[in-house]
This record gives structure tokens, C-alpha cells and sequence, in this order.
């Protein structure tokens, strides 16, 4: 049967091609030619998981309480968990009841909040090269994408300064993670008080993808896990 008459819908089809995707087809092909790879992709674990995290896995499982659907938010006492862990890390109050949100994982929540914030039409500032989810999420919203191209002469961090007047007064998001994914910069506090501040200025909302916060070598601590008396909610 010629199923030719099913398309897919218009949003999809401004979607560029997923990197993982191509990058999975690419170490197929090598393979088959024989070649042996180092795999610097998705970050897949290549071990076993602890086994105290396979054993308390299991006892969740065995336990009748945590059998059925969860509430929508999320259990209490998870929320609390993400609060608490988020203050003892970062000296940093939240409200478990409203500003605590468990997701299927950063990836989905990302696309999401797109969804849930973005109108058609309107402009999401992403830093190029990104994270994938970073704009593919505005994208199916329907929102048009600025790139803020990242040199490695700046550190790969965001030039705030080379934003046009006319584009910072129309932006409703800016996407951004440090360390980031996939240049692996750090940025400095000065940075962050810095953006925070041209959001203020422009009633523009941070999505800061922070999935890479407690990833560091050699002795350096990035500034998202330094904890001080000068942290504070923004």
C-alpha cells in the first residue's frame, strides 16, 4: 500500500538534520570499513552502573508504594529532595511547590518549555554552535532563531555587545549552557552577572542549560558549583 499521502507537518520539515543521527550513520559506515573508533559522541556510559544504584533500584521497584503513575509535578518528596540538594549545593532557596519540576530528562524539558512559551513567530536568541535541543525545540514551536555565533578568539563565550538593539528588544528567550555543549567552555561569574543583567534590561527569559555543572578536571571548579554568600536568586 502507498502510503505517499502521509507528510509530515510543515514544522518538522524546517528541522535541519539531528547531529547524533548523522553522527550515528557516520561510525556505522566506519566500522564497516574496519576502522577502529574512538567514540567522543553521546555521552553513553561504556561501564556498568554501581551496583548501590542497581540495588536501590531494584528495592524502588519491589516497594508497592512507588507502583501507578506519579502526580503530574512530580511526588513532594522528590520536589523537596531537588530543593534541598539545589540549597545545600548552591546556597540557593527554591519553593519545591513552584519551582521544582521533575522531567523525563534536560532534553525533553528543553523542547518543552519551547512549546510552552514560544508563540509562532517570535525570536529565540541560541548560541551557534549549540546544543541541538536548544533550538530544535523553538523550532517546532515556530519560532524564528537568532544565532549569537560563538569565536573561539572570545572563549566561545556570548558576545552580548553584538546583539542589535532591534533584536534584543524583540527576543522572548535566550537558550545558553555553560560548560558547555559542544564547545566545552566555562564562563566566568563577571559572564553571568552580565547576562543576567541584559535580561533584566530586556524582559528576556534564560533557559541556562546547566546539565554539565558538576563535570570538571584537574582542580577547576566552574562557576555554576562554586557556593558563596554572594549566591543569590536572580
Amino acid at each position: 500500500m502507498n502510503l505517499d499521502w502521509i507528510t509530515p507537518a510543515d514544522r518538522l520539515r524546517s528541522l535541519p538534520p539531528y547531529v547524533f543521527a548523522r553522527l550515528d550513520e557516520l561510525k556505522a559506515r566506519a566500522r564497516e570499513q574496519g576502522l577502529d573508533l574512538i567514540d567522543l559522541g553521546m555521552g553513553n556510559p561504556d561501564g556498568a552502573t554501581p551496583q548501590p544504584v542497581v540495588d536501590a533500584a531494584i528495592a524502588a521497584l519491589q516497594n508497592p508504594a512507588n507502583h501507578g503513575y506519579p502526580p503530574f509535578e512530580g511526588t513532594a518528596n522528590f520536589r523537596r529532595a531537588i530543593t534541598d540538594w539545589y540549597y545545600r549545593r548552591y546556597h540557593v532557596p527554591l519553593d519545591p511547590e513552584g519551582e521544582a519540576l521533575p522531567l523525563l530528562g534536560s532534553k525533553e524539558g528543553l523542547a518543552h518549555l519551547a512549546i510552552a512559551y514560544v508563540n509562532p513567530g517570535d525570536l529565540v536568541l541560541v548560541p551557534s554552535p549549540s546544543y541541538p535541543a536548544h533550538f530544535r525545540g523553538p523550532l517546532i514551536a515556530g519560532g524564528k532563531i537568532h544565532q549569537l555565533i560563538l569565536q573561539p578568539e572570545k572563549d566561545w563565550l556570548i558576545d552580548l555587545s553584538q546583539i542589535p538593539e532591534s533584536v534584543a528588544q524583540q527576543a522572548k528567550i535566550l537558550y545558553f549552557n555553560y560548560p558547555s555543549n559542544p564547545t566545552a567552555a566555562t564562563a566566568p561569574r563577571e559572564f553571568f552577572e552580565e547576562i543576567v543583567a541584559f535580561a533584566r534590561k530586556y524582559e528576556i527569559m534564560l533557559v541556562h542549560d546547566q546539565a554539565y555543572a558538576e563535570l570538571a578536571f584537574d582542580g577547576y571548579q566552574p562557576t555554576s558549583r562554586i557556593r558563596n554568600s554572594r549566591c543569590q536568586r536572580y
